[in-house]
């Protein structure tokens, strides 16, 4: 099964990620170009065999049958490989790729989901690279029924890279580059974007929980944090022979947004902001920065084809933005 599969358009979206304590949900509808926010809600879970029953119920009282869904993996399902692309036609790229990573998988090869996408051609400094996904089609197969036996309809099995590429194309000004963080407790991950191009993303060890700042381990772990930032930004200056990044934003966090971008802003040469929800979309429910935070993910699936304000052309008021096959890069 490809990941990143078109679908027929429907009228609004469903984002949905579940891991073995949480299930985030929401329903977005794009209403004059602007994505409103109808739906967010997020369900404690004892164990993901929950999940089915509460989305069941979810898609039940919302009346949500038939809409399309966006699901997006979480990092524990999947690995996530940089490699030179084999010199292949572009329909063969998924096949060939599978035997150059097999090696680099945790899984059997035969066992594996394989997509990929592609790298901006002028990179790596003319070598054709790409990222490849791999997931247990297990996994996939269970997701598939998750989202069938819900009544919903799967649009697009996403990755949290590719969900914060969505939000920064939409709302982030990234002509000069731009480094979009989302920062938690279970990982961190950087994406370095340009012109809507991701280039580089990169998944950051440092744990960065709710309340981190209030942690007496703080100062420790904002040296390592403000380290692995520093070393991806040189890795994209010179190993990729880019400019120089000006820009981090991070995305929302719980509640100590403004005090974390202060506190990365003292460290950083470049200039260090916050992304909020609340500045970008419409609110058609009461949604605490909590539940923003947790349902970032699902959020950004639904913006997956988005363009910024600007460059949208008569919009359909109650359309969402369209998928377009192998719209990973």
């Amino acid at each position: 099964m490809q990941f990143f599969t078109k679908k027929a358009k429907s009228k609004g979206r469903v984002g949905l990620s579940v891991n073995s304590d949480r299930l985030a949900f929401v329903h977005m509808e794009v209403k004059d170009g602007i994505p409103h926010l109808l739906n967010c809600e997020r369900i404690d879970l004892e164990s993901e065999k929950e999940a089915g029953p509460a989305l069941n119920k979810l898609v039940k009282e919302l009346e949500l049958e038939g809409t399309q869904c966006s699901y997006v993996l979480n990092p524990k399902d999947y690995n996530l490989h940089l490699v030179e692309a084999p010199n292949v036609e572009a329909e063969e790229l998924r096949q060939a790729v599978r035997w150059k990573i097999k090696d680099l998988l945790d899984m059997k090869i035969e066992d594996a989901a394989i997509d990929v996408f592609q790298v901006p051609e002028d990179a790596y400094r003319g070598r054709e690279m790409v990222y490849v996904v791999a997931a247990l089609n297990s996994k996939i197969q269970n997701i598939v029924k998750l989202i069938t036996d819900s009544g919903l309809e799967l649009a697009v099995i996403d990755i949290p890279e590719l969900v914060m590429k969505n939000i920064a194309t939409r709302f982030i000004d990234d002509d000069n580059g731009v480094a979009f963080m989302d920062l938690r407790k279970t990982g961190s991950t950087m994406n370095i974007s340009r012109n809507g191009d991701l280039y580089l993303t990169r998944r950051i060890n440092t744990q960065i929980d709710p309340d981190v700042m209030q942690s007496s381990e703080w100062n420790d772990l904002k040296d390592r944090l403000i380290l692995e930032i520093q070393r991806s930004l040189d890795y994209y200056e010179s190993q990729m022979g880019k400019g120089q990044i000006t820009k981090i934003v991070i995305s929302q966090r719980q509640h100590d947004s403004q005090a974390m971008v202060e506190s990365l802003d003292q460290m950083l040469a470049a200039k260090v902001s916050v992304f909020n929800f609340e500045d970008a979309i419409e609110f058609d429910t009461e949604v605490s920065s909590e539940d923003l935070q947790i349902c970032m993910a699902p959020i950004g699936a639904c913006l997956r084809g988005a363009k910024k304000p600007e460059t949208v052309a008569d919009p359909e008021p109650t359309e969402p933005p369209e998928d377009t096959e192998q719209e990973a890069a």
